[in-house]
């Protein structure tokens, strides 16, 4: 289901089960669509919430269709994590395209973003971003 499509710019929203959601996004999250995507964002974890209380645990954001990323679609990133990471959930960048693997290096982000909730680190190979990523 697109929840939402701002020029150059949608999210598709799955709900796997209670404890995972994965967001396909595409297009160009910027200055434009950032508070944007946040409102679609924050409105699908409320809407999770009370449906099925505070179990969510795992949000997957398939990024293979970003055609861009600026300082300010970086900023929606920081403050989504912001908003999920003390609730114990772990955002999951897969499928990260070259320009915003070297916007999260370039900015040190990317340890931060990806940091598991429960204090754990993510896998290596998950870090990377590897387009082969099998898990949800």
């Amino acid at each position: 289901m697109t929840l939402h499509q701002p020029a150059g710019f949608s999210v598709t929203v799955e709900a796997v089960d209670p404890r995972t959601i994965r967001l396909t996004l595409q297009g160009v999250l910027d200055f434009e669509s950032g508070d944007e995507f946040l409102d679609v964002v924050g409105g699908t974890l409320d809407a999770h919430a009370v449906e099925h209380g505070p179990v969510l645990r795992e949000l997957h954001m398939n990024c293979a269709g970003l055609r861009l990323l600026d300082s300010s679609g970086l900023a929606a990133l920081l403050t989504l994590r912001r908003r999920t990471h003390p609730a114990g959930i772990t955002l999951w960048l897969r499928h990260r395209p070259v320009q915003l693997t070297r916007m999260l290096a370039l900015t040190g982000t990317a340890e931060y973003l990806t940091a598991c909730a429960d204090g754990t680190a993510e896998p290596v190979g998950e870090l990377a971003g590897e387009a082969g990523s099998t898990s949800p």
